[in-house]
């Protein structure tokens, strides 16, 4: 049963990273706000990347399910990194100046 989870986590922190990905080609909004979906979906894809990542470490699984958990947990970190406006004000202050 645990294993079942594992897989889920990696594989649903995979789809909320693609489905983040679509939300900002595609300018799908809510609110009149495409930045809400954006990152709403990219908050949650690394949550639950994140249990997944964890997880992953105590339980053997198939490569392609490392890879892809990897690759969600990971990409949802660098949506987060780069473009999560509390974070990315620190570090485009740090690289461009006040």
């Amino acid at each position: 049963m645990e294993k079942i989870f594992v897989k889920t986590c990696s594989w649903l922190g995979f789809t909320l990273l693609i489905l983040c990905i679509f939300s900002a080609l595609f300018d799908i909004s809510i609110f009149e706000s495409s930045f809400i979906v954006f990152y709403s979906l990219s908050l949650l894809g690394f949550i639950i990347g994140f249990m997944g990542w964890i997880l992953l470490k105590f339980h053997t699984l198939s490569s392609v399910t490392k890879i892809v958990g990897k690759v969600g947990f990971y990409g949802n970190l660098v949506i987060m990194i780069l473009f999560f406006p509390p974070i990315s004000h620190v570090w485009g202050t740090l690289i461009f100046g006040p």
